[in-house]
């Protein structure tokens, strides 16, 4: 498995690192590496919500990746903002109708349909909350590599599709405060934006 801050030979994350200089390079590692951590700790808060018991290894990640304040903090606005996104209907439908050996085509086919008409902070929520459905059907199933496989191909999909845009968006931030703080502080503004956004849209 390959750690979430290695380059990748597929996608264009590689391409537009090197097209933008040293310092963005940095700036999208950190950023894909906080969607590791926090996308690890929204699956890990939702199961415990369930009375059930998972640690990160489980899920790919280290133990002690979920002890800064912060990066809790964000997983706590993750788990408001999809509260209500949970309730879904329709998708809660179509994931109980997946096999388990065919997870990832309808979990990228799924994540793509979710972005059709633009990406947004409200549905970078929902990635996160499918991505939970998922590893809660192969849970039941007891499937613990399939649950990994699933943070990896959600990963995956992050990188190739959403990173420039999530990229971009901390960057405003940045722009719109008039000084560069630490990355970590960045992901807060974009995960209090998402909760801004989808309170505004629902």
């Amino acid at each position: 498995m390959a750690d979430v801050g290695e380059r990748e030979e597929t996608g264009g994350g590689e391409e537009a690192c090197g097209e933008v200089g040293g310092e963005d390079c940095v700036v999208d590692d950190r950023i894909m590496e906080l969607a590791a951590v926090i996308l690890r700790g929204y699956i890990i808060e939702r199961f415990r919500a369930e009375g059930i018991q998972l640690s990160p290894e489980e899920l790919g990640g280290t133990p002690s990746e979920l002890q800064d304040h912060g990066l809790k903090k964000m997983v706590d606005m993750l788990l408001e903002t999809t509260e209500e996104l949970n309730r879904n209907a329709e998708l809660q439908h179509l994931i109980s109708e997946v096999q388990v050996n065919c997870i990832q085509d309808v979990l990228i086919s799924v994540a793509k349909e979710i972005f059709t008409d633009g990406i947004n902070w409200g549905r970078v929520a929902s990635l996160n909350l499918l991505a939970y459905t998922f590893i809660h059907k192969a849970h039941t199933q007891n499937q613990p590599q399939v649950m990994v496989n699933i943070i990896n191909w959600v990963l995956q999909f992050i990188r190739e599709n959403l990173n420039s845009w999530i990229s971009q968006e901390v960057r405003k931030a940045v722009r719109k405060v008039a000084w560069w703080c630490s990355v970590t502080l960045l992901a807060s503004l974009a995960c209090a934006a998402a909760i801004a956004y989808w309170r505004k849209h629902r």
